[in-house]
């Protein structure tokens, strides 16, 4: 009896030992922060969160994000970006009028109506092997913003077609949107196509299609567009430094990726030309799922793709890896141009590791595995200045108070349906370094650096071990003059 109870004492003091230990460690939690610059009067700024902050935040939606003045006081803040999980998309088919020349004068293949409208004309044709340098594309009656236009082309087109794009809302006035390229071509047996163009949330009534070389340029069958009825623009997406593979076999190559970072695009960055091969992206869930109660898709047509290869998602899901994206990557020199696979839409969410699966080799992305760039959005918030600058962001520790408040509360009798109207600030927050763990016993810390409630853990730890101590050397004193 005597050592069962010598070997629960021993327990209790393991115990307490563990409860010092616990709060030896939490007596110093890592708080980041980073000088708010401001530029105006105020009193409201908007501010951009840099994607660099998310390592170093305890949460994917940065709810653990304050705001400080000089004295130290929070400020009152607000996020503007809103979640569009549910956001309701419309895909309409518009009417493509080929044009005889670029000049404004040449609009000669249709009419436009009172309500902006465009009509073709009977009398006016031209025959499908002329060359046609441009092409109107009539978007007046697609509600809210552009996200996606979607070409069909005449199937005997082979090649790279570039083309620059423009948008318009009177067909006099022209503004330059991007760059692109079609692609339709056949390469060692398949059929590669990239027909689909990202319009970037435009809101127009008129685009305008600019054949970078109209001789060789392809007859458009028809024109789809996907749009969104959404007030929200989201910023522009912010690209992370290439990321080298960690570990590869021979089908599949892993990526680890920073903390708590949501992934709203994948760019694979192929190295070798005429590069052919069809990727899966698996992404690794941490040991325990991170809580939001924030999540914001840069495309709403992530979703449309997920239901594309619903049961192809639905078959990837083993080793807490989750199917994200299927898509063919290619890097083909042709003699007209460069053709390239765009970057791959994701979900927006944060994940442990990324892995790139090939139906074949993995060799067949080149001899070395290509490295990746991961894509985010800024969060955007709003906040109230009061007091000196310089104002400052905090995060890293959980705290009850300042927490972001509705939008509609920190600033009062706003337009919902308007954007913020507010100066503007800006922050440089630095690549966050994770703590490494010590080696070697910690150095003692200066008795200045302590916090009281440290102190008083310490003292009752002190004073519950030489209880225990006391005791059980009480016990066995008894025990032995028993004996």
């Amino acid at each position: 009896m005597s050592m069962i109870r010598a070997i629960a004492k021993l327990s209790m003091l393991a115990a307490a030992n563990l409860t010092v230990v616990l709060a030896v460690q939490a007596a110093n939690p890592q708080v980041l922060h980073a000088t708010i610059d401001t530029k105006g009067v105020g009193p409201y700024f908007l501010l951009d969160i840099p994607v660099r902050i998310y390592p170093g935040s305890l949460h994917p939606d940065l709810h653990d994000l304050r705001v400080r003045n000089a004295e130290g006081v929070f400020l009152p803040f607000a996020w503007t970006d809103i979640a569009t999980t549910n956001a309701q998309l419309e895909s309409n088919a518009i009417s493509a009028f080929p044009l005889k020349d670029i000049q404004s004068s040449s609009f000669s293949s249709f009419r436009q109506n009172r309500d902006g409208t465009l009509t073709p004309l009977s009398n006016w044709q031209i025959s499908k092997h002329n060359p046609v340098p441009a092409w109107i594309l009539d978007v007046s009656r697609v509600k809210g913003r552009l996200l996606q236009a979607k070409f069909k082309i005449a199937d005997n087109a082979d090649g790279t077609f570039a083309f620059t794009l423009e948008s318009s809302d009177d067909l006099k006035n022209w503004q330059s949107l991007s760059s692109e390229q079609l692609v339709q071509l056949r390469h060692q047996g398949s059929l590669l196509q990239n027909l689909d163009i990202r319009l970037h949330h435009v809101a127009t009534r008129y685009l305008r299609l600019r054949w970078s070389n109209p001789d060789t340029a392809p007859w458009i069958e028809s024109v789809s567009v996907d749009s969104q009825q959404e007030v929200y623009v989201p910023p522009v997406l912010q690209w992370s430094k290439p990321i080298a593979a960690q570990a590869c076999s021979s089908t599949h190559c892993d990526y680890a990726l920073p903390e708590n970072t949501p992934i709203d695009s994948l760019r694979l960055l192929v190295s070798e030309v005429n590069t052919l091969a069809n990727v899966t992206v698996l992404g690794q869930l941490a040991a325990i799922a991170p809580v939001s109660s924030y999540h914001h898709r840069h495309s709403p047509l992530y979703p449309l793709h997920v239901l594309r290869h619903q049961k192809r998602a639905a078959q990837v899901q083993e080793d807490r890896r989750v199917w994200l994206n299927e898509s063919l990557v290619y890097k083909i020199n042709l003699p007209n141009g460069e053709a390239k696979s765009p970057d791959l839409l994701m979900d927006g969410a944060s994940y442990k590791a990324l892995r790139l699966q090939t139906s074949g080799p993995f060799n067949m992305l080149g001899k070395t595995a290509p490295a990746i760039q991961i894509a985010s959005l800024p969060r955007r918030l709003v906040f109230l200045a009061r007091g000196k600058p310089p104002y400052q962001l905090q995060w890293g520790v959980e705290n009850k108070e300042g927490a972001a408040l509705p939008l509609t509360t920190l600033i009062p009798k706003m337009d919902v349906s308007q954007p913020v109207q507010a100066d503007i600030a800006s922050v440089e927050i630095a690549d966050y370094v994770a703590p490494q763990v010590a080696s070697k016993p910690a150095e003692k810390v200066p008795a200045k650096e302590h916090k009281p409630w440290l102190w008083a853990a310490l003292g009752v730890g002190l004073l519950l071990l030489g209880g225990m101590v006391w005791s059980l050397l009480k016990n066995i004193s008894e025990d032995k003059a028993k004996t």
